[in-house]
């Protein structure tokens, strides 16, 4: 079998068959894309809380909660999860800086700070897995942070914050 004129592919097939390929990458990443823009994205960050200018001193802890999607979500709850089972703490009355209502509904891009009183980890109950943020639409977001862990009791300060929330 000789390669004739016949089995060459020409200038024009070989441009035909390159704009082929890309529409076809470009259509994969344009439905990636637009399905990534439909998801749910929050971002969960716990943080140790220093009450000042007076505040309520109970308050340690914060969780705040950042609308990373394309369209603003109403956040209903925050709280946290604990290992090996299924049950939650929620915060049933989040203290707000900005005196702003509960739940929050969040724009794009922006974010929301929850305060509030966690105790210290008892020696026989579970311990604090994640902080989480639920929306309206029921979708379970969860975040750490090694302060979250320090208050969960995985910490590896010698005590410190034992003795800290043991006034």
């Amino acid at each position: 079998m000789s390669a004739g004129p016949d089995s060459s592919i020409s200038l024009v097939n070989a441009i035909t068959l390159a704009i082929a390929g890309l529409g076809a990458v470009l259509g994969i990443v344009n439905t990636w894309h637009g399905l990534s823009r439909s998801r749910v994205k929050l971002k969960v960050l716990p943080a140790h809380a220093i009450p000042f200018g007076g505040a309520d001193e109970r308050i340690n802890f914060s969780i705040e909660v950042t609308n990373l999607s394309d369209f603003a979500l109403t956040i209903r709850e925050v709280g946290f999860l604990f290992e090996g089972t299924e049950a939650r703490a929620a915060v049933v009355r989040p203290f707000i800086l900005d005196g702003g209502t509960w739940p929050r509904r969040l724009e794009p891009r922006t974010s929301v700070t929850v305060y509030a009183q966690v105790s210290p980890p008892l020696k026989d109950g579970p311990k604090i897995k994640c902080a989480y943020a639920r929306t309206d639409c029921g979708r379970t977001i969860n975040g750490t942070s090694p302060a979250l862990e320090q208050i969960a009791g995985r910490n590896t300060y010698g005590g410190f914050f034992d003795r800290l929330f043991s006034r």
